[in-house]
């Protein structure tokens, strides 16, 4: 009996790898989001759940399905031993390579905590470093619990894809764990953390009013400590300071009534300095290009260019004196001298940072250009 021909056949059997170990999409439960707060010393962890079938059945063209959300919450002495905790009662094969945004309570952003939960996060290789990082004062639970209109995924949230949003309406970026951690880790710099909230007031769905995820304004961290949370009303200078800023608009005031809107587009910041007697004295130039969106009231292109420039230089001078108010280089100043000259910076700087008072900062000169009207003119 010749067993040769089917020798190399038997041995291919034993030698495939398959894929014997692979199980079908619904039989993981999928962690889309993490939330960390600490109180009495202790972790308190949630984890957002989400089904990637409805998804599955939209993206190849079926029908949309009513979203379902599962929230878990353990506490625990470390963050590892809270999230261990979930493995109990969970009764399914856990898959944390999905994991898209990190949420910190305010209570959380001090440095014993951030520590604790990032050595973890950046040891486990599950886990991307490209996650979203947001900041509350909200709930957990009920962050996690503010689904997207229209029953979508919250696969297409605010919390899981900000950057599409942030490229239609520009003003505070999104930021994901990796340079959060760079920026923290910079001692001439502070970390702006986008501030989440929940509102109910502008929405309603099924005749019910809807809570929905809003960015409330920035957290300021340094050197992972957090300094302060300001509302975003107060902080409209921020995006001419800002990188990757596509598209914002300006509302041109005369007075205190709005007589114009501008869509200015991926305006350029770029900050210099002097050194006056003993003294770093700041200049901060600003261009950009836009387009009339709206002009309530007869203004000649020269009189709305003038305005608007006035409104930018406006809103950053008014941004720097509230970093004043709160002792924080909230323009990171310290940064641009830092980059430009360390040596200036070392012989400054106190503790990375510059000393700063109205004296630091001089000129603001910006530089507005108007592409388009639309189908109006100008009043020559």
């Amino acid at each position: 009996m010749n067993f040769k021909p089917a020798f190399p056949f038997i041995i291919s059997i034993f030698l495939l790898t398959g894929c014997w170990g692979a199980r079908n999409i619904d039989h993981l439960v999928y962690i889309d989001a993490i939330g960390v707060d600490y109180k009495d010393h202790h972790f308190i962890v949630y984890v957002q759940l989400i089904s990637f079938i409805g998804l599955a059945k939209v993206e190849t063209g079926g029908t949309q399905e009513k979203t379902s959300v599962a929230v878990g919450r353990f506490t625990g002495e470390t963050f590892n031993i809270a999230t261990d905790k979930l493995y109990t009662s969970i009764q399914r094969m856990v898959s944390w390579g999905h994991v898209k945004s990190i949420v910190f309570t305010k209570r959380a952003l001090k440095k014993a905590v951030l520590q604790d939960v990032l050595d973890l996060i950046t040891r486990y290789n599950e886990i991307r470093p490209t996650l979203w990082v947001y900041a509350t004062d909200e709930p957990l639970k009920k962050i996690f619990e503010a689904t997207p209109l229209l029953h979508t995924t919250p696969f297409y949230s605010l919390l899981s894809n900000p950057e599409e949003l942030f490229q239609q309406s520009s003003f505070i970026r999104p930021i994901r764990l990796h340079r959060f951690i760079a920026d923290m880790n910079e001692t001439s710099k502070t970390a702006r953390l986008p501030y989440l909230n929940i509102t109910t007031r502008n929405w309603a769905e099924d005749k019910k009013e809807k809570p929905m995820l809003n960015v409330k304004g920035i957290c300021f961290v340094d050197h992972y400590e957090l300094q302060q949370c300001i509302d975003r009303s107060k902080l409209l200078g921020i995006r001419w300071m800002e990188k990757d800023i596509s598209r914002t608009p300006i509302y041109v005031k005369k007075g205190n009534k709005v007589v114009a809107s501008i869509v200015i587009l991926k305006p350029k910041p770029k900050i210099s300095y002097q050194i006056k007697g003993n003294t770093p004295v700041f200049n901060i130039k600003v261009s950009g290009k836009g387009s009339v969106v709206e002009l309530r009231e007869k203004l000649t292109e020269k009189q709305l260019i003038r305005l608007a420039q006035k409104t930018v230089e406006e809103e950053i001078r008014s941004l720097y004196k509230l970093g004043l108010k709160y002792d924080m280089d909230i323009l990171n100043l310290s940064e641009a001298m830092y980059r430009q000259k360390p040596e200036d910076w070392k012989k400054f700087s106190k503790s990375g940072k510059i000393p700063l008072t109205d004296e630091n900062l001089k000129k603001i000169k910006v530089k507005i250009s108007i592409d388009t009207s639309g189908k109006e003119k100008f009043r020559q």
